[in-house]
């Protein structure tokens, strides 16, 4: 599993209550992953989806992986309020996902999906 947020003390909260084996931390943003094509089997972020970082995490998923992306006001970028669910669902599935499920909160907007 690849978690990934702009921010070091976000990970390292996710890092101390986190026991699962196999779990990378990485900052940065996902729009722009320094990683191979097909190289993780689960992506796990904070931040604003969009058309970048829906096709930059179906690049370094293997077949079969999982996103789970979550957003709010506070995340950094365009705000994630202004993308709707529909339009969320669509960035995913454009971009070859399957099974692309977004829930859509007070003030957070929460996608998951998997590649085929």
């Amino acid at each position: 599993m690849l978690v990934v947020d702009e921010d070091v003390d976000a990970l390292e909260l996710v890092r101390s209550s986190c026991d699962e084996p196999n779990v990378f931390y990485l900052v940065g943003w996902l729009a722009v992953l320094p990683l191979t094509d097909a190289s993780v089997d689960e992506v796990v972020a904070r931040g604003a989806p969009s058309e970048e970082t829906a096709a930059e995490v179906f690049r370094v998923l293997r077949a079969g992986g999982s996103v789970e992306l979550e957003a709010g006001n506070e995340d950094q970028g365009p705000a994630a309020l202004n993308v709707d669910e529909h339009e969320a669902e669509r960035l995913f599935t454009d971009a070859g996902f399957a099974a692309v499920t977004v829930r859509a909160l007070e003030d957070r907007l929460s996608v998951a999906a998997r590649k085929p």
